[in-house]
């Protein structure tokens, strides 16, 4: 995930992983998200300064199915063969403009 400071001053946001909601989704069916069986979401509040884009670490996504009942339980695994999914994310109320593709073969 990349943010970017695009006005003309610095600002602070919380970039914890409270903030931070990853989802994806095969159509209107929402497969997998980060909330799901998090806990205890950090908070970590960051400058950014004009212009600048910060970029958090890539995570895995194990391609099965979440849910907030799944947590401590065997998944099943999401449908692959060219099967397409969405990545979308955000922090807080910010959200990505556009999703990230994912085909699994």
């Amino acid at each position: 995930m990349s943010i970017t400071n695009s006005s003309t001053s610095a600002c602070s946001i919380d970039l914890g992983s409270s903030q931070q909601t990853l989802t994806i989704t095969s159509g209107a069916e929402t497969y997998w998200s980060s909330k799901d069986c998090q806990v205890n979401g950090t908070h970590q509040t960051v400058k950014i300064t004009a212009g600048q884009t910060l970029t958090t670490p890539a995570i895995a996504w194990d391609r099965t199915r979440s849910s907030t009942t799944t947590c401590d339980k065997t998944r099943s695994s999401v449908p692959a063969g060219g099967a397409s999914y969405h990545l979308s994310v955000a922090v807080g109320s910010i959200k990505s403009e556009t999703s990230a593709l994912m085909v699994l073969n």
